[in-house]
């Protein structure tokens, strides 16, 4: 039996969990879902750097900047100078981001539950384990295939 395509699956997977997330976090609040992550990560830890910002939703500092742009430009959050480094900003939610924050939470719970429609507690549970392993090996992972015992027996 061939092995299933994990890389093609994940992609596809991917891509239409964020299109979804992005229409429905567009057409209620007017965002995407790179800035619904961004609030998300902003209400757990106001204050937080604009690097801290980049390693929570997995982003480059650079993209990070003109995410912060955009939702400073629209009114979810703002950039103070941090007191102890001049160069540096934190990042502190305005009240229409803490809004979007404190009302999506349900949204959120929902769709969740909508995409696990039909899938055993069990099972959720063995996907989210799986996927946690597979993001940590990913990170580690120093681009160097290595020829699994299988196929050296060959």
């Amino acid at each position: 039996m061939a092995e299933p395509r994990l890389f093609h699956l994940l992609h596809l997977c991917h891509r239409a969990v964020f299109r979804a997330a992005d229409r429905m976090l567009t057409s209620r609040y007017g965002i995407t879902a790179a800035q619904h992550a961004a609030l998300m990560f902003l209400g757990e830890r106001e204050g937080a750097s604009m690097s801290a910002l980049a390693s929570a939703v997995s982003l480059k500092p650079a993209a990070v900047s003109g995410l912060v742009d955009r939702m400073e430009k629209n009114g979810f959050l703002e950039r103070r100078p941090a007191p102890n480094d001049g160069r540096s900003f934190e990042l502190y939610l305005k009240p229409s981001g803490r809004q979007i924050v404190e009302e999506s939470r349900a949204l959120i719970e929902d769709s969740n539950r909508y995409l696990l429609e039909g899938v055993d507690e069990s099972t959720q549970w063995q996907i989210a384990e799986f996927l946690e392993k597979l993001s940590r090996r990913a990170d580690a992972f120093d681009g160097e295939y290595r020829v699994s015992n299988k196929e050296e027996a060959q």
